[in-house]
């Protein structure tokens, strides 16, 4: 079996209405590869890849099947554990099934290797758990008969995907990978339930970024924050939800602290919002390409975030500033640039956390800020609309006042985690006073379905 697998997962979801039949998972290639997942010997070997179950959706999962590459003995057991994503990486056990005995195991197809064809193993959960929405990872440890090894199968590296690359283990060492370009050929089935949260009406898609010049060159990820500016039109309101940026690496991004700046003399100034230690949601693979001045070829990927609480963001400009977390197999770890024009001025680079920016003169990274467009009010629409909360900076009480009524309060930190919510409202007023000292975003969705948010200290 080679070592160095490279491929791309797909994810399909069957959606529905509330108890429709669905399933996460990416299909077969037929690559003849796999990751070795056998237990039961002098070494444990096991694997992770992900899925995400989405917005207004509870997965209610049920079974799951696996594509493995093995001799002619049967699976005998099949060790499973549901992992919540911490950072980009599986994290906290949520479930554990150990030694669950297949319900089928079918022959997919011959590899023409000897002793070794793959087979769809299927197997189903002794109970039912339900996963709201959010990025999970599925282990799987498999035994045959025999004692002969299991490996667990990849698709093409060709394959668009949604998810991260996958990880592996021995023992029980710290989860390894994440930059194999590669993912494992699964799917979990069940329901999929409707939450009954309406969706949110935030306008019009919208996608804004500077395309990039076949990989020409980049800037370093390691020990430093860089930033590039995009702009909002004028008389548009742009909520703010996902963010792709194209990275040229030996090793990958295991996760990264975004934040959106304001402008301030053309260059990144006042800290807006804050996301702190986030895993991509997707990676995509794009190929190897040589780098002028360094002797190895690198590999592209795309790497995409999505935040937990839409950011909106009037007219103007705006900085979007990269820290990154880089899990190297060399110092290559790169945003991708280039020197065709791009949005708005060129990019920076901070070497002392943000206080001071240079400029990359004559280059743009090559990055994407998606999300949704709606017609900024005027001032007579602004003013039926006010909301304003106060005091900033507050201690124990803040007062929300709104010209139309308040469905809900949502309070987020600077990691966009939610720490507060609130049904309801009264008399204007919302008890902070068990929140610790920082900063945070107060987000007020109206009976309407607009939404407001405030950046606010707490004292």
């Amino acid at each position: 079996m080679r070592k160095n697998l490279f491929f791309v997962f797909l994810l399909s979801g069957l959606f529905g209405f509330a108890q429709s039949n669905c399933n996460y998972g990416a299909a077969s290639a037929q690559t003849s590869n796999g990751e070795n997942i056998t237990t039961g010997g002098d070494f444990e070997y096991s694997a992770a890849t992900d899925f995400d179950v989405e917005a207004r959706k509870v997965l209610t999962a049920k079974q799951l099947t696996f594509n493995v590459l093995k001799g002619s003995a049967n699976v005998n057991s099949v060790n499973v554990k549901i992992l919540k994503e911490f950072q980009g990486m599986p994290g906290e056990v949520l479930h554990t099934f150990a030694n669950l005995t297949p319900t089928s195991q079918t022959l997919v197809y011959e590899t023409g290797e000897e002793n070794l064809d793959a087979y769809k193993i299927t197997v189903t959960f002794p109970e039912s758990f339900d996963l709201q929405k959010g990025k999970y990872f599925i282990q799987i440890q498999a035994k045959n008969a025999d004692s002969s090894p299991v490996f667990w199968e990849i698709t093409k590296e060709t394959t668009r995907k949604v998810g991260r690359f996958d990880f592996t283990k021995m023992n029980a060492e710290p989860w390894f990978g994440g930059f194999s370009y590669y993912d494992h050929v699964f799917d979990i089935i069940g329901n999929c339930n409707d939450t009954g949260e309406p969706e949110p009406d935030f306008g019009t898609e919208y996608t804004q970024g500077t395309v990039g010049n076949n990989y020409e060159t980049g800037g370093t990820l390691v020990g430093r924050s860089l930033a590039d500016d995009f702009i909002v039109p004028d008389n548009q309101k742009f909520t703010f939800t996902k963010f792709k940026m194209s990275t040229l690496q030996i090793g990958n991004v295991k996760y990264a602290t975004i934040n959106v700046r304001a402008s301030q003399n053309d260059m990144p100034g006042e800290l807006l919002y804050s996301f702190e230690n986030v895993g991509p949601k997707t990676e995509n693979f794009y190929g190897y390409h040589t780098v002028q001045g360094y002797p190895l070829d690198v590999v592209a990927a795309d790497l995409e975030f999505e935040w937990n609480q839409p950011v909106e963001l009037l007219p103007g400009k705006y900085f979007i500033e990269v820290i990154a977390t880089p899990q190297p197999f060399t110092d290559y770890q790169r945003w991708e640039a280039t020197s065709q024009p791009g949005i708005g001025g060129f990019s920076y680079t901070s070497y002392d956390g943000g206080e001071s920016w240079e400029m990359n003169d004559g280059y743009n990274f090559v990055f994407e800020v998606s999300g949704f467009n709606k017609p900024y009010l005027g001032v007579n629409d602004i003013a039926n609309n006010a909301i304003s909360v106060y005091p900033n900076p507050v201690n124990d009480v803040l007062n929300i006042n709104s010209a139309k009524a308040i469905k809900k309060v949502l309070i987020y930190n600077a990691a966009g985690q939610i720490v507060k919510n609130s049904d309801a409202v009264q008399n204007n007023k919302l008890n902070v006073s068990e929140l610790s000292q920082g900063v945070y975003f107060v987000n007020a969705v109206l009976d309407n379905g607009e939404t407001k948010t405030f950046k606010i200290i707490k004292k």
